[in-house]
C-alpha cells in the first residue's frame, strides 16, 4: 500500500473544496442571471403608466415606433428620462442616440406600442 504524505492529502482536500465552491458559484450565477427579468412582459395599465413615467411623462414622448422588434422612443428631453429604470424592465439593453431611445421587450414590442398609442 502506498503511504501518502499529510501535506499531499491536505492539498487534495483544498483543491476539492475550491472546485466544489466554483461549481456552486457558477450554478448560482446562472440561476440568478436567468431569473432577473421576466421572460414575457405583462402589458397592463400599471406597466404602461410606469413606462410613460420612466420616459418623462406623456408630454416628453414625441413618437413611439417598432424597429426590427425594438421599441424606439423619440423624446423631447432626454434629461427627464429614467434610463436606469427602463433597463430594469427591458429584456435587453437600452441604446440612446440623440433623443432616440431603443430597447427590446422580446416579443411584446407591438403590444406595448399599441398600449402606449391608446394612452398617448
Amino acid at each position: 500500500m502506498v503511504k501518502m504524505e499529510p501535506w499531499f492529502i491536505a492539498l487534495l482536500c483544498g483543491i476539492g473544496v475550491v472546485v466544489i465552491a466554483a461549481i456552486v458559484l457558477i450554478i448560482v450565477f446562472v440561476v440568478l442571471k436567468g431569473n432577473n427579468k421576466p421572460k414575457h412582459i405583462k402589458v397592463d395599465d400599471e406597466f404602461t403608466n410606469n413606462l410613460i413615467n420612466l420616459l418623462g411623462g406623456k408630454d416628453n414622448i414625441e413618437e413611439v415606433t417598432v424597429d426590427n422588434g425594438r421599441l424606439k422612443f423619440q423624446v423631447a428631453d432626454l434629461d427627464t428620462v429614467d434610463l436606469e429604470g427602463i433597463k430594469t424592465i427591458a429584456t435587453s439593453g437600452v441604446f440612446v442616440t440623440g433623443n432616440i431611445i431603443k430597447t427590446l421587450f422580446k416579443l411584446d414590442s407591438q403590444i406595448i406600442k399599441k398600449a402606449l398609442d391608446n394612452i398617448l
